[in-house]
């Protein structure tokens, strides 16, 4: 991992330890029982924060508690790895509260997604910290129900997922994209995930400023028109004009609304590739799917592109 500006975190290694906690939503407590038998049928140690049977409203316990869960495991010194348990809503809740500087002298492996995009963006600009966007216990390693996104490839994802935790280096691809730019190779800071969550934060001091970036995105059950209305504020706010390229991830039913114009996906990348002097790709395996990378939010990564396709290195 090249950590570029940014902070490393310690590696996890096999035989290490992984704490489980529920920073958003109430846990399904049957998917989080089949995650940690799963990881520790890997040969990790696996420790479960306190509050993930409770619940207050939508969330996994009141504030006070889920923000004391965090710090309470963030300063155990035997804990190598904090995991969420699942997504949802709730880091932003959170964000003004946490102790960022034990967040970066602890050097922790934070991995998660949807919302914790969230935390990762604040990691890198309060803590300085690389975090990753990957898998979350009970949505990727607790097993599957009839829900497409929960029937994980997870030979793909583990592949991936273990290497980059470990701090190895990781080649993913190639990447079908029929849209073809010329061959080119492009590195920067590799940034991005829930397209809300950064939408949410700009102007915000937890929105880090990257330049020269390589951004991803991905979104679950938005109609096209506020896909493009998020990326438009992006574009506003003047985030989008300081990346060398962007990625395009799943965007889960993310569907045209019914009785009127079917403005689709394809139209939103249409506008956006206009908008964009850059490479606007897609086709990156990640977010609320069955194949999912684990990318080191703020490292440097390697975007090779060729024509009707794409890598990354990282």
């Amino acid at each position: 991992m090249n950590p570029g500006r940014f902070t490393a975190p310690k590696p996890l290694l096999p035989g290490g330890s992984i704490g489980l906690f529920a920073p958003s939503g109430v846990v399904n407590l049957p998917r989080m029982n089949a995650a940690v038998d799963a990881l520790v049928e890997r040969g990790y140690r696996v420790v479960i924060a306190p509050e993930v049977d409770k619940q207050w409203r939508y969330f996994s316990g009141t504030d006070v508690e889920r923000l004391s869960s965090f710090h309470s495991m963030l300063a155990d010194s035997t804990i190598d790895a904090m995991m969420m348990v699942r997504g949802g809503y709730g880091w932003s809740r959170l964000l003004h509260r946490i102790d960022w500087d034990a967040v970066a002298k602890s050097q922790k492996t934070f991995v998660g997604f949807s919302d914790f995009t969230a935390f990762n963006l604040a990691a890198l600009s309060q803590a300085n910290l690389i975090t990753f966007a990957g898998p979350g216990a009970a949505i990727d390693f607790g097993g599957s129900d009839d829900k497409p996104e929960t029937q994980i490839d997870h030979a793909f994802m583990e592949a991936h997922c273990w290497p980059a935790l470990a701090g190895d280096a990781v080649n993913a691809g190639p990447f079908i994209d029929s849209f073809t730019y010329r061959p080119r190779t492009i590195s920067g800071p590799l940034w991005g995930s829930n397209l809300s969550l950064l939408a949410h934060l700009v102007g915000s001091p937890f929105l880090p400023d990257i330049e020269g970036g390589i951004l991803f995105l991905e979104e679950i059950g938005e109609a096209p028109y506020a896909i493009e209305r998020m990326l438009l504020q992006l574009f506003h706010a003047g985030v989008l004009q300081k990346q060398k390229a962007i990625i395009l991830a799943d965007f889960t039913d993310c569907l045209p609304e019914p009785d009127r114009f079917p403005y689709a996906m394809e139209h939103v990348i249409e506008t956006l590739r206009e908008l964009l002097p850059i490479p606007v790709l897609t086709g990156l395996p990640f977010g609320h799917v069955a194949k999912k990378l684990t990318l080191p939010y703020g490292a440097i990564a390697t975007l090779n592109i060729a024509p009707g396709s794409f890598a990354l290195s990282y």
